[in-house]
């Protein structure tokens, strides 16, 4: 049974306060917190606020005791990703001699922040080799509580938190890591399954930020990136390992298609700026194209007229050396809720209003100017 203190709405959710709690604290030690139910209301997070444990529900209970139910398998998960990230950072320290200054658990991968700027795949595919090595060594993994005064006398990989109290709970695995931690843990690093970094990059300037997964979270990974290649390998005809070669002749293709499109698009510009159709507004001849964006690209560069509009894809653009650009977009904007703006030579306007409305707009402001 849980005993519930007291009960509150807030954002639509529910907060259930309990001086003792069943489930654990998101967020605490980095980790993910429980899920389950509190009577058939759901636990949808859980929370430490004003000195009490705070279960967000999806709907109200009564102050009292209730029962509970914890999602097990959540819990399973969570040791799992806890468990492997200790390996990895006694890994890395081992290998490397990189110290591990922070980890954090999320719902779809684990995270843990290096104190190093930059590092090598080789060091990467070490330190991976080391960690699935102890998780094939299937070895014990122990949770021990001493006193603060022992724990100082222990060889942590991790010097302790000045937030740690008068118990210290330990986790050890094996001879391989020795660490001061409050989560869940596997009881056996065979339990792990498989240890996966999926990704890395700087962070803050000096850190490096990896990213894996563990046990069924890199097994479903696994699985996805088997399935996207195979999809891949058959859209390019290609094995696997020819993929890359593949997709650069491919990227190479595009490259040079765009340029010749690029070149193509500016000569019919050039040839184009000389026979646009023109309506005459307030004494301003205004010339429309309505038709490529690449091509609407380059008109402006070889036009000589009194006010160019290009209807694009998303709206209009404006070039005039007559009038100030910048100054009638905002006119338009206003008038049209639409967005944009530019200099007072070109700019652009983000707008589904047709051409009449936005010519018939141009003659209120030529009026007014």
């Amino acid at each position: 049974m849980i005993k519930i203190k007291k009960v509150r709405e807030e954002n639509d959710k529910f907060l259930a306060f309990a001086e003792k709690s069943p489930f654990y604290p998101d967020g605490k030690g980095g980790q993910l917190g429980d899920r389950g139910k509190i009577d058939t209301a759901l636990v949808l997070g859980v929370e430490e606020r004003e000195g009490l444990i705070c279960h967000i529900l999806d709907a109200p209970v009564e102050p009292g005791e209730h029962t509970f139910e914890i999602d097990y398998l959540r819990r399973k998960d969570i040791a799992i990703q806890h468990s492997a990230q200790h390996i990895l950072s006694a890994s890395f320290l081992r290998v490397a001699d990189i110290q591990t200054l922070s980890f954090h658990m999320g719902e779809e991968f684990s995270t843990i922040d290096l104190d190093v700027p930059q590092i090598t795949e080789v060091v990467l595919q070490e330190v991976e080799e080391m960690a699935n090595e102890i998780v094939r060594s299937c070895i014990k993994v122990e949770i021990v509580e001493t006193n603060i005064e022992s724990a100082k006398n222990l060889n942590l990989r991790k010097s302790l938190s000045e937030k740690v109290g008068e118990i210290v709970r330990v986790v050890k695995i094996g001879d391989f890591d020795l660490s001061a931690c409050a989560g869940f843990h596997v009881s056996n690093t065979g339990k792990i399954g498989i240890i996966k970094i999926v990704s890395w990059e700087k962070v803050k300037k000096t850190l490096t930020r990896v990213y894996f997964l563990a046990g069924n979270r890199a097994l479903r990974d696994y699985s996805i990136r088997v399935s996207v290649l195979r999809e891949l390998s058959t859209l390019l005809t290609s094995s696997v390992s020819e993929m890359p070669a593949r997709t650069r002749i491919l990227l190479e293709k595009v490259k040079d298609q765009a340029a010749l499109i690029n070149r193509i698009s500016e000569e019919y510009a050039k040839y184009l700026s000389k026979d646009l159709e023109t309506h005459k507004i307030k004494g301003i001849n205004v010339s429309v194209y309505n038709g490529f964006d690449d091509v609407a690209r380059f008109l402006p560069k070889y036009f000589q007229g009194d006010l160019l509009i290009c209807k694009t894809s998303d709206g209009y653009q404006f070039s005039s050396e007559k009038i100030d650009c910048s100054k009638l977009i905002a006119f338009l904007r206003e008038k049209t809720q639409g967005a944009g703006g530019g200099g007072t030579k070109k700019g652009s306007l983000k707008t589904s209003a047709p051409i009449n409305k936005i010519f018939s707009l141009i003659d209120n402001y030529l009026g007014v100017i």
